[in-house]
């Protein structure tokens, strides 16, 4: 694979079209600093795919494209492409491959392979394994040369890896550890799930168990138990009928009873009369007496309660004696306690303040002593301070020291080396000054030549330019056609799908329209699609027909028959039917409106339709009357008396009786009738731009042979002025590369004298300097010494205080645990005499009471034995009046007793019927409980059978067992105990049990192939880790090996090896550089000079690109830090290493360009706008 050529427009500096061929061998890249020669080697890395604006020497996208000038405006967009040679390296079937990368200035960017749009993935793959890529070996610059100098061992690794090809499996390590913990992962939450899981199946088989158990006993139980509802039916059918034959006879019984029980209430009542009449007569003198009575036992009840009091007064002075003795005896004693307590409070409180100043005192030393320890702690960290500051200042001192050393010897040693430099340098500029003189004069002489051929080229690059423009501005207005025209295309396919799904119908029509049953052959369609309608009338016609757009349209009645029926059969809604073989056309109205203002026509008029369907658009249009305004359908309406059906051309309606519809009204997608009048218009807007790219096409080729002439006229102007440019080019890219030599060996002369005097200069006042240091060292370390001394004796007496601190601190504690003590003696002896000086008060309290007790006892005494004297007399005289009152009453209950036994013996007789009548009544109505109860049990019996076992008596009959009673009952009672003893029974336990299970089975076989995964991936890894092993060490040995030949080529000797920090830790050991130049000792790469760095780095990446070869490569600049000499040494190895991979050299040195085989030149004509100059050097000496 060769890289032939890369083409560019717009990129960076490059405002116009450049083309830049690339041959075999080297192609350089020369031009003045700023001239925009970098700018190739961003192209091609760009392409190739760099997505980091900044790796591209700009801080946004918009940075790479042209951003104008004073005298060019910026471009919109930047594009450049490169053609490659297939030579079967890449994955395409093309022997020419051209990669393209566009960029616009909105942001917008786009790939194409062989000019066919493709993605950045392609174009990563299309160079997978090629050795070709915008990060590898193919683009070596500058900051490639500074990332490997500025790199840490580990990060040095980094390049050898992707050298050796183990990035990729680096990457997919990490992707296959990624899997792995997700597998570990999975792994914990599956063992997680798993436990859990486990954990509820033993229960709920268990309860699956127990559940299919007492499945197996109820259904048993259920038969048990219809056969004892079977014969409990009919024990109550034969109860029933004995009991309704008792009931009657207890009825009659009843009936003849009740007879009797009459004529004897009928003589009892006369008696009870006559016996009234006495208990009046007696209740009257009662009464009297009863009054008497109450008075006397009145008087009676006083006196006794007199005598009570008169007894309980004795009782009450005894015990107020007793009390009054006992409570004198109280007060004594807590008045003597008393003045105990308060003793002891002053004594305890005399100890308190004592304990309280000793206290004060002992804070107030701990306080004067912790004072002392802060100042002695300031005191030693104030030595350590400054201990710490002196050994620091005196380790700057040693290392400023070793330095100084280090600098004299290093400067002793380059004084013979730095001698020979200077005279070779002088010898070389005076060469150089002479050449220049040469090329200056030629150069003046080719220049007139070439400004008069420039004018006639100026002149076509003019023309060919408004050409271009006038190009392009036709290709855009084409790609905005195409786009336009995919636009349309996209939006008629999107209505044209929601026309055939009927997109806005109702469920009902949308289900008759797409239904596949045999009478739908009958259906011609919905009104909406039989109808051609202009898009000035969809307004009008969609209010005209407003659900009617829905109705659909069919052959005969037969057919709307079957719809209907379908319908009804799906439960899918109602739909009105028009059948066209029994549609009524009613006329129009009568009222002549032809030449009314604003009056368009019958709204049947105004739209298209098959001739087949002329009879429903006339069913449903041909009253509805089309006007413009609504004003004129007003005046209208109102002319022909509100008869007629009017609409208007923005959708208001007026009806027949004077009712206006309207208000907003949108075109939405749901409609039809809309979305077929915009389906038309799309197809119409299609055909017009479909006939607007193809004269746009016709222009553009017009254009474009115009342009090929001007172009052809261009070439042959070109032609005729490309000697003599190439040779003005040849001479001006020498002169300005010998300009730059010179200057750069002037100022590298002037660099040399200037090193050599201040290196003099350096060495006198470093050895000032070594010696003026050796003295502060020594006076330092006596410093050093005194300052420990100090810091050590202000710690012992610091301990000293801290020690006297922790001490009294102690003792303080102490002392608090005994204040705490007395203050809770005092504290409780305070208590105590507030608790005694409330018994003394309550008991002083206690004999007040006592002593007014005694005195109101004495009062009450002598008024009560008054009132018993009066009392006796009134008790005397009301027992007289009594006597005489209770011998009448005895009288006159004697009478009563006579009548009432006379009523007693008939009351007996009675009672003797009634207990007959009501024992005969009571077998009478436990005969009806008992039909009622019977009854109400047999029904619920019948009702159990049909809810519990769905069977009617009869056939309960027919499924009944054969089993005795007693052997049901203890059936039943058996079967309930079992159920009851296998305790609460989860009736889904064993579907859930199941699905558990099924979920527990999933799980293990989840985890089986987890860990299969695992153990996979494990090994996965393990071979990815031997791979990358052998491979990076197979290619360290390697690469080993070719810097080792590199290094002695560019330093004409010497030796450099490669080593691993660790080698124990291949994969992931940092790697150093160990160098040893010729006639120095063996040394870190680290401690070379810039240009001997850089170059140990050339030769690093050169054994790179050695061991993996890539078909060109790009080094931009990679010479600027290498002295002349080098520089030659590396131009030479350069055209050797050329023989396997073409360059494209990106240069200002003169040694360089005199190894390569071709060379473009880069200079800046207009402020801010690069050109190409091509020199091919083939057959130049």
């Amino acid at each position: 694979m060769q890289l032939k050529r890369l083409e560019a427009y717009g990129f960076k500096s490059f405002a116009d079209k450049i083309e830049i061929e690339f041959d075999h061998g080297i192609t350089a890249i020369v031009g003045p600093n700023g001239s925009g020669k970098s700018n190739i080697s961003d192209a091609i890395r760009w392409v190739l795919g760099e997505q980091n604006i900044r790796n591209l020497r700009g801080t946004k996208a918009a940075d790479i494209i042209f951003s104008g000038s004073a005298q060019r405006k910026a471009l919109g967009v930047a594009e450049v492409s490169l053609v490659f040679e297939n030579q079967g390296d890449m994955a395409i079937d093309f022997k020419e491959v051209v990669v393209t990368r566009r960029l616009y200035r909105s942001g917008e960017s786009e790939f194409f392979l062989n000019r066919a749009p493709c993605r950045l993935k392609d174009i990563y793959n299309l160079f997978a394994d090629t050795g070709i890529g915008h990060d590898g070996m193919s683009i070596i610059g500058q900051n490639r040369i500074d990332d490997v100098l500025n790199s840490k061992p580990e990060e040095k690794r980094a390049f050898f890896e992707e050298t050796a090809g183990i990035t990729k499996y680096r990457n997919r390590k990490k992707e296959t550890m990624r899997k792995l913990d997700d597998t570990e992962n999975n792994l914990v939450r599956l063992s997680d799930i798993k436990q859990e899981i486990e954990t509820q199946l033993e229960p709920l088989s268990r309860q699956a168990e127990k559940t299919r158990q007492y499945n197996e006993l109820n259904t048993s139980f259920q038969r048990v138990r219809l056969t004892n509802l079977h014969q409990k039916h009919e024990k109550l059918t034969a109860s029933m009928e004995e009991n309704g034959r008792k009931k009657q006879e207890f009825s009659d019984r009843v009936t003849e009873i009740q007879t009797e029980i009459q004529t004897m209430e009928a003589n009892s009542e006369g008696i009870s009369k006559a016996v009234i009449d006495i208990e009046q007569e007696i209740k009257a003198q009662a009464d009297q007496n009863e009054q008497v009575r109450g008075q006397l036992e009145e008087v009676n009840n006083k006196l006794a309660i007199l005598r009570d009091r008169e007894n309980r007064g004795d009782t009450d002075r005894e015990r107020i004696l007793n009390q009054r003795s006992e409570l004198e005896t109280v007060i004594q004693s807590v008045k003597q306690q008393m003045e105990e307590l308060e003793t002891k409070e002053q004594s305890q409180n005399s100890d308190l303040k004592l304990m309280e100043e000793l206290l004060e005192k002992d804070r107030k030393k701990a306080g004067e002593i912790r004072k002392r320890i802060d100042e002695q702690d300031k005191l030693r960290l104030s030595c350590e301070e400054k201990l710490k500051n002196v050994r620091t200042e005196l380790a700057e001192k040693q290392k400023e020291l070793a330095l100084v050393r280090h600098d004299l010897d290093a400067l002793e040693e380059g004084k013979s080396q730095r001698e020979s430099i200077h005279a070779a340098a002088k010898a070389e500029l005076e060469e150089l000054r002479r050449e220049q003189e040469d090329l200056r004069q030629e150069t003046d002489d080719l220049g007139k030549k070439l400004q008069e051929l420039s004018d006639n080229e100026q002149e076509e690059r003019r023309l060919k330019k408004e050409m271009s423009e006038e190009y392009r501005r036709l290709q855009e207005s084409e790609r905005i056609k195409q786009q336009e025209a995919q636009k349309l295309e996209s939006r008629m396919q999107i209505l044209e799908r929601m026309q055939q799904a009927y997109e806005g119908f109702g469920k009902a029509p949308k289900a008759v329209l797409k239904s596949q049953e045999p009478w739908h052959k009958g259906i011609c369609g919905a009104v909406a699609e039989l109808l051609q309608v202009s898009q000035k009338y969809v307004t009008a016609v969609e209010v005209a027909l407003g659900g009617n757009l829905q109705n659909i349209v069919a052959e005969d009645e037969a057919t709307v028959k079957a719809a209907i029926s379908f319908l009804k059969r799906e439960r899918l809604g109602r739909v009105t039917f028009l059948p066209l073989s029994s549609l009524v056309i009613r006329k129009q109205e009568s009222g002549n409106v032809k030449g009314e203002p604003g009056v368009i026509g019958y709204a049947n008029t105004l739209v298209g339709s098959d001739e087949k369907y002329r009879r429903a658009v006339d069913f449903l249009l041909s009253r509805t009357l089309v006007v413009d305004t609504l004003d004129n359908g007003l005046a209208l309406a109102k002319k022909q008396g509100y008869r007629m059906r009017i609409v208007t051309l923005e959708g208001e309606l007026l009806t027949p009786g004077g009712a206006i519809s309207g208000g907003s009204h949108q075109h939405r997608e749901a409609s039809f009738l809309n979305r077929t009048s915009e389906i038309e218009s799309a197809r119409s807007k299609l055909s017009e731009n479909s006939e607007q790219l193809k004269r746009l096409s016709e222009k553009r080729g017009e254009t474009e042979k115009n342009l090929v002439a001007v172009g052809s006229r261009l070439d042959e102007i070109e032609e005729e002025i490309q000697k003599t440019r190439v040779h003005k080019a040849e001479l001006r890219v020498s002169l300005e590369g010998i300009a730059h030599s010179l200057s750069e060996k002037e100022q590298a002369y002037a660099d040399i004298k200037q090193r050599e005097q201040e290196q003099q200069t350096s060495f006198a006042q470093l050895d000032r300097r070594r010696v003026m240091l050796a003295r502060e060292e020594e006076e330092l370390l006596r410093k050093v010494d005194a300052a420990e001394q100090k810091a050590l004796d202000e710690t012992a007496m610091l301990d000293d205080f801290e020690q006297d601190a922790e001490e009294l601190a102690e003792y303080i504690q102490q002392r608090h645990v005994k204040h705490a003590v007395l203050e809770q003696q005092v504290f409780q002896s305070r208590q105590n005499i507030l608790l005694s000086k409330k018994d003394l008060d309550r008991s002083q309290a206690q004999l007040e009471q006592n002593l007014k007790e005694e005195k109101e006892l004495e009062e009450s005494l002598k008024q009560a034995a008054e009132k018993m004297e009066e009392l006796r007399k009134k008790t005397e005289a009301f027992q007289t009046d009594f006597d005489a009152g209770q011998a009448v009453q005895d009288k006159l209950f004697k009478d009563k007793m006579q009548k009432l036994e006379e009523k007693s013996d008939l009351d007996q007789k009675v009672k003797e019927a009634g207990r007959k009548l009501k024992t005969a009544e009571h077998q009478l109505s436990e005969a009806e409980r008992v039909l009622d109860r019977d009854g109400y049990s047999l029904q619920e019996c019948e009702t159990k059978m049909l809810e519990d076992f769905g069977l009617t008596p009869e056939r309960a009959a027919e499924e009944a067992e054969d089993l005795p009673v007693e052997e049901i009952n203890s059936r039943l009672a058996e079967l309930s105990d079992k159920m009851k003893a296998l305790g609460a029974v989860n009736p889904n336990a064993v579907q859930e049990y199941e699905e558990l299970k099924t979920r527990h089975d999933f799980m293990e076989k989840q985890s089986e192939d987890l860990v299969e995964a695992k153990e996979n991936l494990l090994v996965i890894l393990k071979e990815m880790d031997e791979k990358m092993t052998e491979q990076f060490k197979e290619a360290f040995a390697q690469i080993q090996i070719y810097f080792g030949e590199i290094f002695v080529r560019l330093f004409e000797g010497g030796k450099a090896e490669l080593e691993l920090l660790d080698p124990n830790d291949v994969l992931n050991t940092g790697v150093d550089i160990i160098v040893q130049l010729p006639q120095k000792k063996r040394q870190n790469m680290s401690a070379l000079s810039g240009g001997e760095r850089a170059l140990t780095v050339i030769a690093l990446l050169f054994a790179f690109l050695k061991y993996r070869p890539s078909p060109f490569s790009v080094l931009d600049e990679i010479d600027a830090p290498l002295d002349e000499a080098n520089v030659v040494r590396f131009g030479s190895f350069l055209r050797e290493f050329s023989a396997q991979t073409q360059f494209i050299v990106v240069t200002h040195r003169k040694s360089t360009m005199e190894s390569v085989d071709r060379m473009y030149g880069v200079t800046i004509e207009d402020a801010g706008v690069s050109r190409i100059l091509s020199v091919k050097l083939d057959n130049i000496a």
